[in-house]
C-alpha cells in the first residue's frame, strides 16, 4: 500500500488527491507532468456556477476538470523544449546559469451558471513542478438558467467536447517591413515562432447555431507559422503582409445544476499563408518615440534583429475587419474585428537588415519601446 501526503501547504489541497497521486505516478515513470491550481476572478458572483478546464497544449483537447466552481488542482504537460542562458545573483555573485525552458501550457477555462457564461484561453510556462494560475474570466449575460426539461435530470457535472470543423480568415494583418534606400528587410521565422492571435467563443441554447456577430474575444493563442516564404523590402519600400490564418472550431456542451449550456468556441491553430501584400513609400525616419539604436559601417553589412525580450505592454499590434464561414449546408460564420498582439508565450519572428549600399555612416533602426512596438523595425540613415 502507497501512501501519500497531500501538500496542503503548497497549494495543493486533499479534495486533489486523486489528481496528485497521479501525477506522481506518471512522474514516476519519467513522464512530464505537473500540477496547476486555478484560481478564479470574476466581474461578479453567479449563481450554480460549473467550472470546466480543458488542455490545449498538445493540440486536441482533454477535459481535466468539470464540476463545482472550485480552485481545482489539474495535471499538466510539463515538457522541456530546450535550455536558455539566464543571469542571476547566487551568494552576492553574479552568474549564468543554463535554465530548462518548457512549451507553453494552454488551458481553456469555461464557466457556466445561471443567466451568465464566460470563457478564457490562457498560456503560461510551467517553470515549476506546481503553478499557481490566477485568471479573471469576463461573464456574459444571456438569461439561460435551471429547466428541468434539461439533458441533465440527475443534476450531474457534464462537458464534452465536438471538434465541429476549420474555419479560413483571410487577410489578417500580421506584421509590417520597412526599408531605406540601399536597405533591404526579411523576416526570418523559425520552427518554434509564432504571433498571438485572438481566440473567441459564444454561448447558444443547446442545438441552436452560433450568430455571425455574437463572437466575444476569449483570450490571445500564440499561433504558429504553417508558412514561411520571403518578404523582401527594399529601396524605400513599406510592405504590410496579411495572411489567412486557420481556426478550428470546437463544440461544448455543459452541464450543471440542472443549467445546460452549448459553447462554441473558435481557436487559431496556424498561420496558412501569406495571402495579401498592401505596398506603399517607407517614411525612412524612425517615430520620436521609440528608442533608437545605431549600426555603424565597420560594424559590417548585415545585422538581425529579435524580438524575445520581455515588456509591459502586451496590447494589440494590427486589428483587421474579418468575415468567413465553414460548413457544408449548416454553416457557422464569422463577422467582427481580429487582433494579433505584440506578445505571444513562444519564440517570435526576427528581422534581417541587409545593407547593399550605404547612404551614410550609420543605419538608425528602433526595436521597441516602452510601448511594446514588436515585429517592426522602422530605419533611418545618420
Amino acid at each position: 500500500m502507497i501512501t501519500v501526503v497531500i501538500p496542503s501547504a503548497y497549494g495543493v489541497q486533499p479534495d486533489n488527491a486523486g489528481t496528485l497521486y497521479s501525477a506522481y505516478l506518471d512522474w514516476l515513470q519519467g513522464k512530464p507532468v505537473g500540477l496547476a491550481k486555478i484560481n478564479l476572478g470574476m466581474d461578479h458572483q453567479i449563481q450554480r456556477a460549473t467550472l470546466v478546464v480543458v488542455d490545449y497544449t498538445l493540440g486536441e483537447p482533454k477535459i481535466l476538470y468539470q464540476g463545482p466552481m472550485l480552485a481545482p488542482t489539474v495535471k499538466i504537460q510539463r515538457i522541456p523544449k530546450g535550455t536558455k542562458i539566464e543571469t542571476v545573483i547566487k551568494d552576492g555573485k553574479v552568474v549564468r546559469e543554463h535554465r530548462t525552458v518548457y512549451r507553453p501550457v494552454k488551458l481553456l477555462i469555461i464557466v457556466s451558471g445561471e443567466n451568465y457564461w464566460g470563457t478564457k484561453f490562457i498560456e503560461f510556462h510551467p517553470e515549476k513542478p506546481l503553478t499557481s494560475v490566477n485568471i479573471k474570466v469576463p461573464l456574459h449575460r444571456d438569461n439561460i438558467g435551471p429547466s428541468i426539461q434539461g439533458l441533465n435530470p440527475k443534476n450531474e457535472f457534464q462537458a464534452t467536447s465536438v471538434k465541429v470543423g476549420d474555419m479560413f480568415m483571410g487577410n489578417v494583418t500580421i506584421f509590417r517591413l520597412h526599408s531605406v534606400p540601399g536597405v533591404e528587410e526579411r523576416l526570418i521565422i523559425n520552427e518554434d515562432d509564432t504571433l498571438a492571435i485572438d481566440s473567441f467563443s459564444q454561448t447558444v441554447a443547446q442545438w441552436e447555431q452560433p450568430s455571425p456577430d455574437r463572437w466575444e474575444r476569449s483570450g490571445k493563442v500564440s499561433t504558429p507559422f504553417g508558412y514561411a516564404a520571403p518578404v523582401p523590402t527594399s529601396d524605400g519600400e513599406m510592405k504590410t503582409v496579411h495572411a489567412t490564418v486557420r481556426y478550428r472550431i470546437y463544440r461544448y456542451d455543459v452541464c450543471g445544476y440542472l443549467i445546460c449550456r452549448t459553447v462554441y468556441e473558435l481557436i487559431p491553430q496556424e498561420i496558412v499563408e501569406f495571402s495579401k501584400i498592401d505596398i506603399d513609400n517607407d517614411p525612412g525616419t524612425i517615430p520620436s518615440n521609440l528608442i533608437r539604436h545605431s549600426h555603424s559601417r565597420d560594424a559590417g553589412d548585415e545585422f538581425t534583429v529579435y524580438f524575445q525580450e520581455s515588456s509591459d505592454d502586451g496590447g494589440v499590434y494590427f486589428s483587421t475587419a474579418v468575415s468567413a464561414c465553414a460548413g457544408a449546408g449548416v454553416q457557422i460564420c464569422f463577422t467582427g474585428t481580429v487582433n494579433t498582439y505584440r506578445q505571444s508565450s513562444s519564440n517570435r519572428p526576427a528581422v534581417k537588415v541587409i545593407i547593399n549600399s550605404w547612404h551614410g555612416n550609420v543605419l538608425y533602426f528602433a526595436r521597441y519601446s516602452e510601448n511594446g512596438n514588436y515585429y517592426e523595425v522602422p530605419l533611418q540613415w545618420g
